[in-house]
């Protein structure tokens, strides 16, 4: 399974990246905002992407936000 992560907090990410290798998975790209999540899923195409909702600028929900751009592009 192909997964972009994305995260703002560098320690989140990098577990989510190592746990997801453990079970077999492919990170493809791993991120820190909404914007890098959005080019991210257009150019790899991945089967799924594990975002964080509350991401910079106001860490309200852009990365919600994000993710249903990314999804509306893909």
């Amino acid at each position: 399974m192909r997964v972009v992560v994305a995260d703002d907090a560098v320690l989140i990410r990098e577990g989510l990246i190592r746990l997801l290798e453990e079970f077999g998975c492919e990170v493809v790209a791993a991120v820190g905002d909404g914007d890098l999540l959005v080019e991210a899923v257009a150019e790899h195409r991945p089967d799924v992407s594990v975002v964080d909702v509350r991401m910079p600028p106001s860490f309200t929900d852009e990365g919600l936000r994000a993710a249903v751009e990314a999804r509306r592009r893909v």
